[in-house]
């Protein structure tokens, strides 16, 4: 049996007092923070195990904030998951002393990411230790985000990257390799001179602009000669619905489509079936939930990318509360949660236990 490390041995690792160290791991007063360092490193090396439901105990409750953006209407394809992963990991924290605050938010005047978090600060005095948050953050939303970083308020971002914002890490799938992907395998499965409608999302939001660079530049380094046809927007009022299904009709050498997200998965698959071109077309979605299997098991959708969205949250989670706890800083800024191919052969090891599908 492995002998357990304790305090007084990371103190002797470290020539320190064992009462050093205990302050340093609890990060309690007077320790210097280039010492409180050095024993975090050396505790970690060792495999030190501090009791930290008992050490959260004493203390009091950690306050963190989600702030997904809500899991109704357009977001309940991704971000829903972004929720169940949060749900998922919050049910191995019970023994934590926590106060969770969740904050839905929606690009509206009432209830946006900036206005909910000056809200809770109000209600708080301030007193808030660390925020999870993920989506398009807008000019208002990123001011408000800086702000809690320069209050010394750790924030983790979560499903996209915010330039100008000091986040403590952001998580997220590697959106360049997920559009590369995809045009590597819709490409091998079409004529070499048909057309590719590539439905490009959010102009405006990262992520997608990100995974339609990846899916152009596989193209062009493999000097494909498929035409590739671009239909922006995201939500209903685009009419990207309308828009797509008029090219489909408009256009016959369309034999390959792709969405950089979940919402215009749904819309390639219905505008499809609307054509009646289901087996004449290929299509591969983005991201696994009930609607985008059940067109997968009609044979609409052929293949997804699925960027694990449960597991960003999740990921990202650990990040935060590893800091707030331990004092353990993330080994990247930029953590990717790498994204999974799924078809119709792998697709139940996927779905098993994660949804209903009805």
């Amino acid at each position: 049996m492995e002998k357990k490390i304790t305090i007084n041995d990371v103190a002797a690792a470290a020539q320190v007092s064992s009462g050093t160290v205990h302050r340093a791991l609890y990060d309690k007063p007077g320790v210097s923070e280039a010492v409180r360092k050095k024993i975090v490193r050396i505790a970690n090396e060792m495999g030190y195990q501090p009791n930290l439901v008992a050490s959260s105990l004493k203390k009091k409750p950690l306050r963190i904030v989600v702030a997904f953006p809500g899991p109704t209407q357009d977001n309940r394809y991704f971000y829903g998951e972004l929720w169940n992963g949060y749900r998922q990991y919050r049910k191995e924290l019970i023994a934590y002393n926590l106060d969770i605050i969740e904050a839905p938010c929606y690009n509206d005047e009432v209830n946006s990411f900036a206005d909910n978090l000056k809200s809770i600060m109000r209600q708080y005095q301030g007193e808030i230790d660390g925020v999870i948050g993920g989506g398009k953050l807008l000019e208002k939303d990123q001011q408000t985000a800086c702000r809690l970083t320069e209050n010394g308020i750790p924030l983790v971002l979560v499903s996209e990257e915010v330039e100008g914002v000091d986040c403590l890490c952001s998580v997220q799938s590697e959106h360049r390799t997920d559009g590369r992907m995809a045009a590597e395998l819709l490409t091998a499965q079409i004529p070499e001179d048909s057309s590719i409608l590539i439905c490009a999302g959010d102009v405006l939001l990262p992520s997608n602009i990100e995974n339609t660079m990846g899916f152009e530049s596989y193209l062009r380094e493999q000097d494909a000669h498929n035409k590739l046809i671009k239909v922006y927007g995201y939500r209903g009022i685009d009419n990207v619905y309308e828009r797509v299904l008029d090219t489909l009709r408009a256009d016959e050498t369309i034999k390959g489509l792709y969405s950089v997200n979940a919402r215009c998965s749904l819309f390639l698959a219905r505008a499809v079936e609307e054509a009646g071109l289901v087996g004449k077309v290929r299509i591969i979605g983005s991201d696994l939930y009930p609607e985008s299997i059940r067109y997968m098991e009609k044979g609409i959708i052929n293949l997804i990318i699925d960027k694990n969205p449960r597991n960003q949250a999740i990921v990202g989670l650990k990040r935060l509360l590893n800091y707030l706890i331990r004092r353990e800083e993330p080994l990247e800024k930029e953590e990717n949660v790498v994204s999974t191919i799924i078809c119709r052969s792998n697709m139940d090891k996927y779905v098993q236990g994660k949804f209903t599908v009805s």
